[in-house]
């Protein structure tokens, strides 16, 4: 096949486009003609990978078989001519360009995406303007973070209802509308790169003196890095959620309790000043020495050089969040030490023994217990490298490159096939059994309710159409309530409570309205812009967002719901109720939250028009709270997306 890769690619570091990587090389490997376009040469600084000439080689390829890997690359040059205000980098409008440009050339069969920003929008172009099947995956943050933004969403939901295929693990896009026929998934993560038996552990202090001389400005240490103790490491972006400052505050420990280690580091991102300030503030300058992002097959030499390498990422904003750094790890044969949220997260968390194939750590933030962890490794190195020998044994199915191309070429054929067909009938509904899973993962009390009822409840909506399997969904939920109410002398006396907060919970999980054009905030013309008045939060007019809803509920509604679904009476309701807030964001993930008579005012008074000063005012004297706390409550519900300011 000829296929056009809209991805992630190196230099830029990081999962996705290490396993982009590995996708295209594999599936030319197999014989397969692929055209990479990116805008990888345009990363900036802090997440560019340290490439040698003979690293930037491998970014191309040819194999016997005539399957080859071709870099399309947009450039950073002609700034002055791509230019334009306000100032920004166009790149859906290059890499759609380029794209174009390339199916056209080769006369590409399919065109691939991976991550939506800006790959999937300029891919989805790319097949509108050429005509050609295009295949979309997503990631975690893309999916998430960025769906959720109010002026981004729209967009990214039409990219995926409008695709011939999009490659999403199961629960992470079925409120979207997208036809189910249409959506494939191909498993567990796969590796980004193999360690051989013969790889050899990374030069470190060859590496330091290399970057050292060409004068880079991540290299702080150029001593040479002892060999007679242990060597923690870390890579990979740094955060506060990855956990490298509770990694820093435990090493601060272990160093004041005499122990002896090194520390490396390969990492970057937009905190590595700050990283490296923790750093010299724990005592721990001497002992750190640092790397860029290195080629991701370069990460197995990384791995052999420590004695045990941590990964503790802990409260993760994006909870579908998959990183592979663990099983590239476990790989590798180097002792992990993780979190306990990252545990929990991979497919051999049963076989996990404490101190024999990993360490796990319960909550990073504890000092003491991390410190605990490191200090055992480094008063035994030897003891924590049979750790990682024994980690290994945990990863003997970890998938080939011939099946990864396999699973790629199937899913590429199959939106030809579809696109091939240009009267193709309507989708084939899902069987019976499939179509209300939204139902019973959102409303499980209410389908415990309906019983064996469910069938006759659900036969009209089933058999009606719908403009989408969004609308189906909802419709049946909107059934099961309004058959419950008619039933409810015969049923539970919290049934019909329970199925309509229920109802309201499932409306913030499905696209219902962007298809007619409803945005995620109320336009607001003119008055949304920022004018040459100093502007400050007491200015700002905020706008409260458009899935909103307010419910009154039963008070006890957490408990009524618990009982329904393990099928046990509910307790007789004692008349209280309460306003619950239900939000309904971009990327679908709802939020539910007990609001009271004053946060509902202060929405009310959100509209566009009323600035903040004046709803502080309004609210001081209804409910005597003061400019200062009104202010964080705006603050507060811009963050989590209620209000746009």
């Amino acid at each position: 096949m000829r296929i056009c890769a809209v991805v992630k690619y190196p230099p830029i570091e990081g999962g996705v486009s290490a396993l982009s990587y590995r996708v295209v090389m594999a599936l030319a490997a197999a014989g397969h003609q692929v055209s990479v376009v990116t805008n990888a040469d345009e990363v900036e600084d802090d997440y560019r990978m340290w490439m040698r000439p003979e690293d930037r080689a491998r970014l191309e390829a040819s194999f016997p078989n005539g399957g080859s890997v071709s870099l399309v690359p947009t450039s950073g040059l002609g700034r002055k001519f791509a230019a334009y205000i306000p100032a920004s980098k166009p790149f859906v409008t290059k890499l759609a360009s380029l794209a174009t440009e390339e199916i056209r050339r080769i006369d590409a069969d399919v065109v691939y995406s991976y991550y939506l920003e800006p790959y999937g929008l300029a891919a989805h172009l790319a097949a509108q303007w050429t005509g050609v099947p295009h295949v979309v995956q997503h990631a975690g943050s893309d999916r998430t973070r960025l769906m959720a933004h109010p002026e981004l969403s729209l967009a990214y939901r039409e990219v995926l209802r409008r695709a011939d295929l999009v490659v999403a693990r199961p629960g992470t896009i079925e409120g979207f509308g997208v036809d189910p026929a249409r959506v494939t998934n191909l498993g567990p993560r796969r590796l980004a790169a193999f360690p051989h038996a013969d790889t050899p552990a990374l030069d470190i202090d060859a590496t330091i003196a290399e970057l050292a001389a060409a004068g880079h400005p991540w290299i702080t240490n150029t001593a040479p890095l002892p060999k007679d103790r242990a060597t923690f490491g870390i890579y990979g972006k740094i955060s506060q959620y990855k956990g490298s400052y509770d990694l820093v505050d435990a090493l601060a420990k272990c160093r004041a309790a005499g122990h002896e280690f090194n520390f490396l580091v390969m990492a970057g991102g937009m905190w590595r000043e700050r990283f490296l300030e923790a750093v010299g503030n724990a005592g721990l300058a001497d002992r750190t020495w640092t790397l860029p992002f290195l080629p991701h097959w370069r990460v197995p030499e990384f791995l052999r050089s420590l004695t045990a390498a941590c990964f503790l990422e802990r409260r993760f904003p994006i909870t579908i969040h998959t990183p592979g750094v663990p099983a590239e790890v476990l790989t590798v044969g180097t002792c992990l030490v993780m979190s306990r949220e990252i545990a929990e997260k991979q497919r051999v968390r049963d076989e996990f023994q404490q101190g024999r194939n990993c360490y796990v750590v319960e909550d990073p933030t504890d000092a003491a217990e991390l410190a605990g962890v490191l200090a055992r490794i480094a008063a035994d190195p030897a003891a924590a490298q049979q750790v990682g020998r024994e980690g290994q044994r945990l990863m003997a199915d970890v998938g080939t490159d011939v099946e990864l191309a396999a699973d790629y070429e199937r899913l590429f054929r199959r939106a030809a096939d579809l696109r091939a067909d240009r009267d193709r009938p309507a989708a084939t509904p899902p069987a019976p059994d499939d179509r209300w899973d939204l139902l019973r993962r959102f409303m499980p009390a209410t389908m415990a309710v309906l019983g064996d009822s469910r069938g006759h409840a659900l036969a009209q909506v089933a058999a009606d159409a719908h403009p989408s399997a969004a609308h189906r969904t909802y419709a049946g939920g909107a059934a099961a309530v309004a058959w419950i109410t008619e039933q409810a002398a015969t049923l539970p006396e919290a049934a019909p409570a329970a199925a309509a907060f229920e109802l309201d919970l499932l409306w913030t999980r499905l696209d219902l309205e962007s298809q007619d054009g409803d945005p995620l905030f109320p336009r607001r013309g003119a008055g949304a812009l920022v004018l040459s008045d100093v502007v400050g939060p007491g200015s700002r007019v905020p706008i409260a967002a458009s899935g909103i809803r307010i419910r009154r509920h039963r008070s006890d509604i957490e408990s009524v719901l618990a009982d329904l679904r393990n099928g046990s009476a509910s307790v007789a309701s004692t008349g209280d109720e309460t306003l619950f807030l239900f939000l309904k964001r971009g990327d679908l993930d709802g939020a539910v939250r007990r609001i009271n008579p004053a946060t509902w005012s202060l929405l009310q008074l959100c509209d566009g028009r009323t600035p903040v000063t004046a709803i502080a005012q309004r609210l001081g004297g209804e409910y005597a709270v003061s400019y200062d706390e009104v202010e964080q409550m705006v603050l507060e519900m811009a963050n989590e997306r209620l209000v746009q300011m």
